[in-house]
């Protein structure tokens, strides 16, 4: 159980004023799926579930949480003004997030769009959803699972596959880790990324997400729409965008698989 997340939550310095609205849910399909059934949320809405039982991840695939063992979250924000830096929300989350393992003495490193990894295993993923009202964008939520006290035994059932290999916390260090000490190390660094975004600071968020990506610079496949293009990985556009060298040519990937 999170029992003393909110008083955590509430009496630290830097969470208490902006984040005000905490959520606890003991069990819940997902806590993305809840959040887009709240009304009128205000901005740095948090949500966390001890138990998650449907967690979603990018295209429709399933992401495992395994019962109280790890953290499910999602954040709730206001719809940026300047749109043309959306896909930067989730560059800082995983900004925030690979802070967060690597106060634990783990070497974490990101890979794009949005996963976290330890050793080249899947410590953690981001999904990113905008909703929308009467065709207007209304806010956006950011969703948050790190694998934390899971163990390989948890990995190996239900004969479930996995994209990329999976790993955790307990499995990297060998011992368990406090849940609740983990949100508020992850919030306090997102609240961190969000003020520099809020002041515009997109080159400081890019940079720091580039040397955690060890794609950067090599020749890669990426599937878009069901076409492969094959290019240099040369940067990331203030939006996120993946910039590969085509043949002389900078072609722009907001969206794909990295498979090669």
């Amino acid at each position: 159980m999170l029992l003393n997340l909110r008083d955590k939550i509430r009496k630290n310095k830097i969470l208490s004023s902006p984040m005000n609205t905490v959520i606890i849910l003991d069990s819940v399909d997902s806590t993305n799926s809840y959040a887009k059934s709240l009304d009128n949320p205000s901005h740095l809405t948090v949500i966390v579930a001890n138990n998650q039982t449907k967690g979603r991840g990018r295209d429709g695939r399933e992401w495992k949480s395994f019962g109280e063992k790890n953290i499910s979250l999602s954040l709730i924000l206001d719809y940026p003004l300047d749109g043309d830096h959306l896909g930067l929300l989730s560059i800082l989350t995983a900004n925030a997030v690979v802070e967060t393992i690597e106060s634990l003495n783990l070497k974490a490193e990101v890979k794009w769009p949005n996963d976290i990894l330890v050793k080249s295993k899947k410590i953690s993923g981001i999904l990113s959803e905008a909703v929308f009202k009467n065709n207007k964008s209304k806010y956006l939520i950011v969703g948050v699972g790190i694998n934390v006290n899971s163990t390989s035994q948890d990995f190996d059932t239900e004969n479930f596959k996995y994209r990329l290999e999976p790993t955790s916390v307990k499995s990297e260090t060998g011992g368990s880790c406090s849940r609740e000490d983990l949100i508020l190390v992850f919030l306090v660094s997102f609240f961190g990324w969000i003020q520099k975004f809020k002041h515009k600071k997109y080159k400081e968020i890019l940079d720091f997400w580039l040397k955690r990506y060890p794609d950067f610079g090599r020749t890669v496949s990426v599937l878009k729409n069901g076409e492969q293009i094959d290019g240099k990985i040369v940067n990331l556009s203030l939006n996120g965008e993946l910039l590969l060298d085509v043949g002389g040519k900078i072609e722009i990937v907001n969206s794909g698989e990295i498979f090669a």
